[in-house]
């Protein structure tokens, strides 16, 4: 069929069509640039392409038969172009970290800003588009974000008396009854090492646990002359359900759902 059609147009004088050129060996529409990053791939496409036409194959077969090597080269072209954005975002980021840190500003301000500007960048991306780096940096601002609320938290919690009398009043509970039990414990340990069977280095420990409980209650019993109506009463819901959550805590015990509210944890946070 090919050399009739060829015959038909040298009778008629007209030009003879071009043979399909293989999808494969077309690389005129990628730039220089994309042809430099991705040589290697496109080095491939190009060698099986001339093979297959040595052989006489048509278009459509070389096509075929190099799908897998045209893939990669498509996957390097988007890696490259997915740098080339990146290249130009972060170009875009330095612009705008020096519009908004100003001229004056310090290299740990712009660290801050720059930092904040790639974390407005990587939330407004969507979650599949995002490299494991990318992912990693986002969790890392989350993270920083949240702690700094943390802090600022903190420091309005620090001034407000209320808060802070639910906080001392938790830890007396909780320490209350650790000295008690620490006591008993200490009384149980010294009769045993009298005795030649009791562990001196538990008794240190017991030693050194009552004294710290001893410590903070006797910070709490002063900062309650300045606490509006003192220290709360261990038996108030809220102080006993903190003075609880807070022995799981400082005890290394297995969390409970009652402990893990917001309104419970701004408490534990806070107390560290």
């Amino acid at each position: 069929m090919r050399k009739a059609a060829l015959a038909v147009a040298l009778a008629l004088g007209l030009p003879a069509a071009a043979p399909a050129k293989p999808a494969a060996a077309r690389a005129d529409a990628m730039t220089p640039e994309e042809k430099a990053f991705c040589a290697s791939e496109l080095e491939v496409v190009e060698k099986r392409t001339r093979v297959f036409q040595a052989q006489g194959l048509g278009a459509a077969e070389i096509d075929r038969r190099n799908e897998g090597p045209r893939q990669n080269l498509a996957d390097c072209r988007r890696r490259f172009q997915s740098d080339q954005r990146r290249i130009a975002e972060e170009q875009e980021d330095l612009a705008e970290v020096d519009r908004r840190a100003g001229p004056t500003a310090t290299e740990v301000e712009r660290e801050r800003v720059w930092r904040q500007l790639r974390r407005e960048r990587l939330a407004g991306k969507s979650p599949a588009s995002l490299t494991p780096e990318e992912k990693a940096e986002l969790q890392a601002g989350v993270q920083e974000e949240l702690a700094a609320t943390h802090q600022t938290l903190d420091t309005v919690h620090a001034r407000d008396p209320f808060f802070m009398r639910q906080v001392h009043s938790a830890l007396a509970c909780y320490h209350g009854d650790r000295r008690e039990d620490l006591r008993a414990a200490l009384s149980h340990e010294e009769s045993l090492v009298k005795v030649g069977t009791g562990d001196r280095t538990r008794l240190y420990a017991l030693r050194a646990d009552l004294k710290q409980s001893e410590e903070v209650l006797a910070r709490s019993r002063e900062a309650a002359r300045t606490l509006p109506d003192g220290l709360a009463r261990c038996s108030e819901p809220q102080t006993a359900v903190l003075a609880h959550c807070l022995g799981i805590r400082f005890e290394g015990k297995k969390n409970e759902p009652a402990c893990e509210s917001e309104q419970i944890q701004q408490y534990i946070r806070f107390i560290k």
